[in-house]
């Protein structure tokens, strides 16, 4: 996993949002990046999409967390490697 060098300083303020995007998984060969929301911000985005009009709600590498802490993301990466690791890798030209 590649946290970036800002993480720990805006973890805090990371959890209050419910929502991170910004670590890297290296696993297999490929690269990965998981997009992570605990509950209560997933239902305000969900809810924010569909009353646009949009009528749909998507969201690839998509992990609902119960918080949005270090912790419980690297319980859910391990999670996801030790079972049915189904994401989208990044595009090979990604450095």
């Amino acid at each position: 996993m590649r946290w970036p060098d800002y993480f720990d300083e805006q973890a805090p303020f990371i959890e209050s949002k419910g929502w991170f995007a910004d670590v890297l998984i290296e696993w297999d060969g490929r690269r990965y990046r998981p997009v992570f929301y605990d509950p209560v911000r997933l239902r305000q985005v969900v809810d924010d999409e569909l009353a646009s009009g949009a009528g749909i709600f998507r969201e690839p590498n998509l992990v609902v967390i119960d918080r949005v802490t270090r912790d419980c993301m690297e319980a859910a990466i391990t999670a996801l490697i030790g079972g049915d690791f189904s994401m989208f890798p990044e595009p090979e030209w990604m450095p």
